[in-house]
């Protein structure tokens, strides 16, 4: 059984950071998975689309000991190739909690048509399917139950009029969210005409404000009931946790910058005072050394003159 949510970013290098941090596999689209993040530039740079959200990240969960995160992985790519098979996509795969899951980054640029990746109500439904149809071929579990409530017949048939139902208006809407709380949740919902009505020790019911319906977080499926919220909210705030640390860390590193360049500035012009003092003490030297020569010169001199002084009143006596 495997579940999919999506959600946009407006940095696809922060998503990667997160997913490739603690990623046991991983793998790409499109691109080297070891440059993905300045391929993933390069190509919104080269068709001007560098405004908005960046990408958007597929969170592909698999129930417990049903896959190998190898397995996963190809699992994830496979997905990859079905939804976006004209992007660059990173797929990295965690086993740091009790289900094994991918986080597939998807850079928002089509190679072939340089638009953007459109992730509407339309796109989640297209994910989950497409999901559902590769654990098909795999032989792996569909919760058949959760998919009847999730998408009833009247939905389907909305979905295949190229309408959107009111339930799908709360998934999108949750799927867009990125609260790390219920309070954070529940304003991001107000916006989009949703309240959250009740929330009890097991259950949430939301409420669509315009259609004034009310429905319970498991009749939309697993991750907009109690469980999958609070699986939310903690891999959100482990996000921010490690947005945080890596912000400490390139404000540390800028830090770490500016003081090489400054004590680098120290050294030049301790570089030029030392060199301005070693100039001073060898022009003095060889001042002192001239004026020594000189001296030499004129005792030199001096001696000469007293000799021929004496020369001459030695020669003067013995002509008397």
């Amino acid at each position: 059984m495997a579940t999919t949510k999506i959600s946009s970013t407006k940095s696809t290098s922060r998503a990667i950071n997160y997913a490739e941090k603690r990623a046991e596999e991983k793998s790409a689209l499109n691109c080297d998975i070891d440059y993905a993040k300045s391929s993933f530039k390069a190509t919104r740079e080269m068709y001007g689309k560098t405004d908005g959200n960046e990408g958007h990240v597929v969170i592909q969960s698999f129930k417990p000991n049903e896959v190998t995160p190898e397995q996963c992985n190809q699992l994830g790519l496979e997905l990859a190739e079905k939804i976006a098979p004209n992007h660059q996509v990173a797929v990295y795969t965690h086993n740091d909690t009790d289900h094994v899951h991918n986080h597939i980054v998807i850079n928002s640029i089509d190679l072939e048509t340089g638009k953007k990746f459109n992730n509407n109500k339309k796109a989640l439904h297209d994910i989950r399917q497409a999901n559902d149809e590769i654990c098909v071929s795999h032989n792996l579990s569909i919760p058949e139950e959760k998919a009847k409530l999730r998408y009833t017949q009247a939905e389907y048939s909305v979905l295949n009029k190229g309408k959107t139902s009111w339930k799908d208006e709360i998934r999108h809407a949750i799927d867009q969210s990125q609260a790390a709380s219920y309070e954070e949740l529940g304003n991001d919902l107000q916006q989009n005409g949703i309240k959250i009505e009740r929330i009890t020790d097991k259950t949430i019911t939301y409420r669509h404000l315009e259609e004034d319906k009310k429905v319970r977080g498991k009749k939309l499926g697993e991750d907009y009931d109690k469980g999958g919220l609070e699986i939310g909210f903690n891999r959100q705030n482990e996000q921010r946790e490690e947005q945080a640390r890596q912000r400490e860390l390139e404000q540390a590193r800028r830090e770490k910058i500016k003081r090489d360049k400054e004590r680098e500035k120290e050294w030049a012009r301790f570089n030029r005072s030392t060199q301005a003092i070693r100039q001073n003490r060898e022009r003095s030297e060889r001042e002192e050394r001239e004026r020594e020569r000189k001296a030499r010169e004129l005792e030199e001199q001096n001696r000469r003159a007293r000799e021929e002084r004496v020369l001459l009143q030695s020669f003067k006596s013995t002509i008397k």
